[in-house]
């Protein structure tokens, strides 16, 4: 299973005359992008980048993607990326983007998109807006004014990614790769283009993979470094689903709405209870429960960024719903270095030595 690198796909995409975005965590609308001439590279706080050189902007307690993000877009050369897509996923996120905009003030424009925190007939509406306020931005940086038949062959083809998605996070044990593999494969979503990553998805290797120990749930933002996948194999266990903002969390639902707007709009309400979206507690956690049941999951792990707010405001009853329901339950902060700390492979050891 070969899938090309993030610098290889930039060289690509320049080639091909599309126009780079690079993209924030973590739901935004990849048809838009599209439809408007830019490919999204998305930017989850590069581990390899010294986060201390991004505490002239921020303060310490800052979460790490944004220290790392603002630092690793500041290095890149002006001419790789032709605009900055910020989502509102958090209060961080918000001020990073009020930073760049108010501060830094880089060669390239600052898009920002606002999520509704609920998914009441408001919330589309306020949705539906800000896409709209979003296209008129994109076209003032392309150019383009695509038609509704553009509009519907890009939302077409964002469903059929998707879907496959879906398709293959749900059903892990059916797959002949290692947890590495799969999810470098799931997460080959954040840069390569539609079309390559369908390509990818529909080759992956099927069968019975030769997986050990007891299957955990692993649950977080990002799984940095995936270095993290092959030390839990090491230590005697695997993944057998996850609640990952960059992975099964972005499985979203499909629409047919004629609306291109509205069928946007519903479809980046319509994603599994989130914390950045303040999906309520008990949902979250009847969600969580069904996944861990469907999936045979002995126990979970929280593998979560520093100082990530919406993530911490769940911790103390998700880790209770989980321990009522008979689920051990590890949670482990990271400050998303490019190599694991013994004292976290520790941890996770002593934890899958009590799943045995």
């Amino acid at each position: 299973m070969e899938i090309p690198t993030r610098a290889t796909i930039i060289k690509q995409v320049k080639k091909s005359g599309l126009k780079i975005a690079a993209v924030l965590p973590f739901h935004y609308p990849r048809a838009l992008l599209r439809v408007y001439g830019f490919h999204p590279m998305e930017i989850w706080g590069p581990p390899h980048v010294d986060h201390l050189d991004g505490l002239q902007h921020f303060p310490e307690y800052t979460c790490k993607i944004v220290q790392n993000a603002t630092r690793f877009l500041l290095d890149l050369p002006t001419a790789t990326i032709d605009c900055i897509l910020i989502p509102h996923t958090c209060d961080s996120l918000q001020g990073m983007a009020s930073v760049l905009k108010d501060f830094i003030k880089p060669d390239q424009p600052i898009l920002t998109i606002y999520h509704p925190r609920g998914r009441r007939e408001s919330d589309l509406l306020f949705m539906e807006k800000e896409l709209k306020c979003l296209a008129k931005n994109l076209e003032a940086v392309s150019g383009k004014m695509p038609t509704n038949e553009e509009f519907s062959a890009a939302i077409e083809l964002e469903d059929e990614a998707t879907g496959l998605l879906a398709e293959i996070s749900q059903h892990r044990a059916t797959y002949d790769v290692s947890d590495r593999e799969f999810y470098t494969l799931l997460r080959s979503r954040e840069y390569l283009p539609t079309e390559q990553f369908i390509q990818v998805a529909n080759n992956v290797p099927k069968g019975i993979p030769e997986l050990k120990g007891p299957g955990l749930m692993i649950s977080g933002i990002v799984p940095e470094p995936l270095e993290l996948f092959d030390r839990i194999n090491d230590l005697g266990a695997h993944v057998v689903i996850d609640d990952l903002a960059c992975c099964s969390r972005r499985i979203y639902k499909t629409f047919k709405e004629a609306d291109p707007f509205k069928r946007m709009a519903k479809q980046l309400i319509s994603m599994p209870p989130d914390t950045t979206v303040s999906t309520p507690y008990r949902e979250r956690f009847d969600y969580l429960t069904q996944q861990m049941q469907k999936s045979h999951a002995r126990g979970v792990l929280v593998y979560n960024v520093k100082f990530c707010e919406p993530e911490l405001f769940y911790i103390p009853m998700f880790e209770q719903t989980m321990k009522d329901a008979g689920w051990p339950f590890l949670f482990i902060e990271t400050e998303l270095s490019p190599e694991i700390p013994q004292q976290v492979l520790n941890r996770i050891n002593s934890f899958v030595e009590v799943l045995s």
